[in-house]
C-alpha cells in the first residue's frame, strides 16, 4: 500500500516536473508539512536517484536537474524500477485500486492520475526467463526501512546451507539477474550483498542509524562486482567463430584478455578465484568453445561430458540427427544466466 510519505514524495517529483524551481517552503505549504520533512524526502529521492538539484539563494529552491529531467510524458524504465522500491507501483494489495490506494494517502487527483497511468502500463517480472520465480516477499519491508534508516533483524541462509541472524543497516537494494539483492552492513562491519531469496526473516527493528553521506550504492555494486570472482588462476578458452558473437557479450573483468584472429576464433584469458563454475558454461557451448588451460579444468569438463553422454548413450540411435552447430541465439545464455555455483 502507499503510505502518506510515499506519496508526498511522488507529489514533489511532479511539481518538480512542471515548474523550474520551488522553494521549500512552497513544498510544504502545497503539502501540509514542515520545511523539515521536505528536507527529509528531497533527501530520500536523491539517495534513489532522482535528479534533484538545489538552488541556493533568495529565488532557490529545487528543480530537477536539467541534463536528466524527467520526461512529463515518458518514464524510462530505470525511473519506473526506482519508483517501484519506493512502493508507488506496488499492487501486492488486490483488494484496492491504485485511485483507491492513493486516495487513501491523501493523493491529490492529479497525482492519482499519474499512479494509476503507471500501475496500468508498466509491470516488473521478477521470473528469470524459464527459472520459477523465488521472490521473497521481503522487498516492502527494505524499502521501508531503507527510506527510514531502520536498522533491520534478518535471519539468512548462507553458501554451505548454514543459518545466521544478525542485525542489518540497510544501504540499498539491487536488482540483478531477476533477483532482488540487499545491501547492507552489520554494526560494526563493511557493506555486504544478500540475496532476498535466501533471506528467511526480515523484521524491523525501533534502532535507527545514521546513513553514511559519502556511500553511493551504485559505485559499492559495480567495485563488488568487479572484484566477485577475480583471483590469480589463469584461465584459456579458444573460442570458434560459431560462438564469438554470443561470449563477446559476456561481462568480463579489467584483468581478462581477449585476442580477436583473422579467422574469426577469439582467445579469452580470465583470471578467476575458482573455475568451477565455469564447467557448466563451457559443456553448453559443445564444441565451439575449448578450454585450453588449466589442466584441471579441461579434465572435469571431460568428466562431465562423459557422465552425460552415458546417460544418452544406447546401442540403438533414437531419433533424428542433431542440427549442424548450436542455436545461434540468446537461448544458451538465458538457460544458464546467472546460475552458477556461489552466485
Amino acid at each position: 500500500m502507499v503510505d502518506t510519505a510515499r506519496a508526498r514524495q511522488l507529489g514533489i517529483v511532479h511539481v518538480l516536473r512542471s515548474r523550474t524551481t520551488v522553494p521549500a517552503r512552497d513544498l510544504a505549504s502545497r503539502f501540509g508539512v514542515s520545511e523539515r520533512t521536505i528536507y527529509r524526502d528531497i533527501t530520500a529521492l536523491t539517495a534513489h536517484g532522482i535528479p534533484i538539484q538545489a538552488t541556493p539563494g533568495k529565488v532557490g529552491g529545487y528543480r530537477l536537474a536539467p541534463e536528466s529531467a524527467l520526461d512529463p510524458l515518458t518514464i524510462d524504465s530505470d525511473h519506473a524500477l526506482r519508483l517501484y522500491v519506493l512502493g508507488f507501483l506496488d499492487t501486492a494489495d488486490q483488494s484496492a485500486s491504485a485511485e483507491e490506494r492513493a486516495r487513501t494517502a491523501g493523493v491529490s487527483d492529479s497525482v492519482q492520475d499519474v499512479i494509476r497511468r503507471l500501475a496500468q502500463r508498466i509491470h516488473f517480472d521478477t521470473a528469470d526467463w524459464y527459472w520459477r520465480d523465488e521472490g521473497s516477499g521481503h522487498l516492502p519491508v527494505l524499502r521501508t526501512a531503507m527510506l527510514t534508516a531502520t536498522a533491520l533483524e534478518a535471519t539468512w541462509r548462507t553458501k554451505d546451507g548454514q543459518h545466521k541472524t544478525g542485525l542489518l543497516k540497510p544501504y540499498g537494494a539491487v536488482w540483478k539477474a531477476g533477483e532482488w539483492h540487499m545491501v547492507a552492513a552489520h554494526p560494526t562491519g563493511a557493506p555486504a550483498r544478500f540475496r532476498l531469496n535466501l533471506v528467511d526473516r526480515l523484521h524491523p527493528t525501533d534502532l535507527t542509524f545514521a546513513y553514511p553521506e559519502d556511500f553511493s550504492v551504485r559505485e559499492w555494486w559495480q567495485q563488488t562486482m568487479e572484484d566477485y570472482g577475480k583471483g590469480d588462476v589463469r584461465v584459456t578458452l579458444r573460442v570458434a567463430p560459431a560462438a564469438r558473437d554470443e561470449l563477446l557479450r559476456l561481462s568480463l573483468k579489467s584483468t581478462s584478455r581477449v585476442h580477436e584472429h583473422d579467422d574469426g576464433s577469439l582467445t579469452i584469458v580470465l583470471f578467476v578465484d575458482r573455475w568451477e563454475w565455469l564447467i557448466p558454461l563451457v559443456t553448453s557451448y559443445g564444441p565451439d568453445v575449448e578450454i585450453t588451460e588449466p589442466a584441471e579444468l579441461r579434465t572435469a569438463i571431460v568428466a562431465q561430458l562423459r557422465s552425460t553422454l552415458a546417460v544418452y548413450d544406447t546401442t540403438v540411435p533414437t531419433g533424428p540427427a542433431p542440427p549442424d552447430g548450436l542455436p545461434h541465439d540468446d537461448s544458451r545464455l538465458r538457460t544458464t544466466h546467472g546460475r552458477h555455483p556461489g552466485a
